[in-house]
């Protein structure tokens, strides 16, 4: 857990306060320590009474099912364990939220900047390689790819990629193997390639892949993701940044095969 327990026993402007003021109460001793039995607080009691005579009196600091600490003394070490849980969650809290506002952050100046430089070109390879660059700098790593649905329904890079994608990514088709599950399907994280029944033999010389359909007006016109030949871990957050590359990217493309055939029907004319 990423709560810092000996901050809030020792320096929090609230706990630490509070914490004082229980142990005033009481002439018992007291011992806090953290999850790996680092004395935080050892506080010595007054005589006779303050002597811990029973190891059992030792209360688990709580925080989600998990102990992130103990308190070990008399009557009041139970309380005392129950005010620091309490205060564990609300950091807990207080992070968690933070993190997502971070993140959030983060996706709008994503988003921001691929509007940008995806708008600023109507050409398939160019828009590709941008959304490929992006899609390789997701927080968990590995390297980004881009493959749009041909005429024969199978998937094929763009000429201009920047990094060429494996050969267990190229030729999927709708139903077959992971990318076609995602190409007819939903966004998906797979951490554990070789665990994944619908792998296909060419997907299992990777580790670990995440994709995003590419849809524009109910058609599914390719993927976007990013692959890792060592063991990846990617997080919903991840995901989260990979659909607002397709949900840009995609349209884009539409735009640019429509800038196109106009250009070669003038062409011809």
């Amino acid at each position: 857990m990423d709560v810092d327990l000996k901050r809030l026993v020792t320096r929090h402007r609230h706990v630490a306060p509070m914490l004082s003021g229980l142990l005033a109460g009481t002439d018992a001793r007291v011992i806090v320590t953290d999850a790996e039995g680092a004395v935080i607080l050892h506080r010595e009691g007054s005589g006779p009474a303050g002597a811990i005579t029973d190891e059992g009196q030792r209360f688990p600091i709580l925080l989600d099912g998990e102990a992130v600490g103990w308190v070990q003394g008399g009557r009041v070490a139970a309380a005392i364990a129950a005010v620091l849980g309490y205060a564990a969650a609300r950091e807990h809290d207080k992070r968690a939220l933070a993190q997502e506002a971070l993140e959030r952050y983060r996706e709008l100046n994503l988003i921001y900047d691929l509007a940008d430089q995806i708008g600023a070109t109507l050409e398939i390879p160019a828009v590709a390689a941008v959304a490929v660059r992006e899609a390789g700098r997701l927080p968990a790593g590995g390297t980004g790819f881009l493959l749009l649905r041909t005429a024969r329904g199978a998937l094929e890079s763009t000429d201009d990629d920047a990094d060429a994608p494996p050969a267990g990514l190229v030729g999927a088709r709708a139903g077959a193997g992971i990318l076609g599950a995602v190409l007819d399907g939903e966004a998906e994280i797979v951490n554990d390639v070789a665990a994944d029944p619908r792998a296909s033999a060419a997907e299992r010389t990777m580790a670990s892949i995440i994709a995003a359909p590419l849809k524009v007006r109910g058609q599914r016109i390719g993927v976007v993701g990013a692959w890792s030949d060592q063991p990846v871990e990617y997080r919903a957050a991840d995901l989260k940044v990979l659909a607002a590359i397709a949900a840009l990217a995609a349209p884009t493309i539409d735009q640019a095969r429509t800038h196109e055939a106009v250009l070669r029907t003038a062409g011809r004319g």
